[in-house]
């Protein structure tokens, strides 16, 4: 009787497509882990050999961009099968580094990195959301243990946290007083997604975006302050291509799309 009264574990499954699988590594070295894994159905992992796709999932964790036509195909099955679906890490997010390569000609990306056979199935990189419903953003490149903590935890008590609105700006210590930006350093807090408690500023690092651009995210203005800086585009291009690159083309041609 015990047994028919005991809590189901929720049904779990981490999944990786274009990536470096940084974010999933981060899962595996957390000092919690074990007891995560006591909590759960784990299903889907394979990281850790763990690979049964022939189950529903009550929460899915997607990592990595998609760039192929059949990593698309393979996201529209994943969805279909998951109650909850969370974009895990700057790739899944927002396109992330794989996205950078949409910068580059396909007779380039031919002549160095694809044969032509991967060349004729290649996309343009995106983030999972280009192909399917997303339910929750984890951002980070790679994620941060303490808000994956935050969230599987939460979950695990019945609860969503809410994702953290507004730019990294909003939590930075140097804010209103010695902003790197007054001393002409590229720092990209004002149109980067916040949440990470500004770490790398905290650290004396100006923000490069990690966490990908915000909705509102005004490019134009931040193009303009770097250029009054005797910075060049190339030099701009780059140090705000690197997470924000779909963003960046957006804003040049005046169109605006959820990253």
């Amino acid at each position: 009787m015990a047994e028919k009264n005991k809590k189901k574990k929720p049904v779990v499954g981490f999944f990786s497509f274009t990536c470096c699988e940084g974010c999933e590594f981060t899962v595996l070295f957390l000092d919690d882990l074990m007891k995560i894994l006591e909590k759960i159905d784990l299903q889907y992992f394979h990281l850790i050999k763990q690979k049964n796709r022939k189950v529903k999932f009550d929460l899915a964790f997607v990592e990595g961009a998609i760039t192929t036509k059949e990593e698309a195909a393979k996201i529209a099955k994943i969805r279909a099968k998951s109650k909850f679906l969370v974009a895990l890490g700057a790739c899944a997010c927002h396109g992330g580094i794989p996205a950078m390569r949409n910068f580059i000609e396909n007779k380039e990306l031919g002549k160095y990195t694809y044969n032509q056979k991967m060349l004729s199935d290649s996309i343009e990189a995106q983030p999972i959301s280009s192909f399917i419903k997303v339910d929750y953003y984890m951002y980070g490149c790679p994620i941060l243990k303490s808000e994956f903590m935050d969230f599987i935890n939460n979950y695990l008590d019945g609860k969503l946290i809410k994702e953290f609105e507004g730019p990294v700006c909003n939590q930075c210590p140097r804010r209103g007083v010695n902003c790197f930006l007054r001393e002409k350093k590229v720092c990209l807090g004002a149109v980067t997604h916040g949440g990470c408690n500004a770490a790398c500023v905290r650290e004396e690092i100006p923000c490069i975006m990690c966490r990908g651009p915000l909705e509102n995210a005004n490019f134009p203005a931040e193009i303009a302050l770097f250029k009054s800086w005797g910075l060049d585009e190339r030099d701009i291009t780059g140090k705000l291509g690197k997470f924000g690159e779909r963003k960046l083309t957006e804003s040049k041609n005046g169109n605006k799309t959820k990253p």
